[in-house]
């Protein structure tokens, strides 16, 4: 997401983003970051292989289960890191 906003409110405002960042699963986190530095190394054919690999090995995760399954039960998500 981004946007802009005042100066005097650029603190609040990226510390909400990263508090909502914090409430995601530290591997989806650490993959989407990985991605996007992947992608700036290289070019974007190599940057959009490597997020699609990705992708794929999340779905072996926990976390993706809970998510999918909290997402259909209309819940909110309790991630365990795993």
């Amino acid at each position: 997401m981004s946007r802009v906003v005042p100066f005097e409110k650029l603190a609040d405002e990226a510390l909400g983003a990263a508090l909502i960042i914090c409430g995601y699963p530290q591997v989806s986190v650490m993959a989407a970051k990985e991605s996007v530095n992947r992608a700036f190394e290289s070019g974007l054919s190599d940057g959009v292989m490597f997020e699609r690999r990705l992708f794929h090995a999340l779905f072996a995760t926990a976390d993706q289960k809970e998510g999918m399954d909290a997402f259909l039960n209309k819940r909110a998500p309790d991630y365990k890191n795993a």
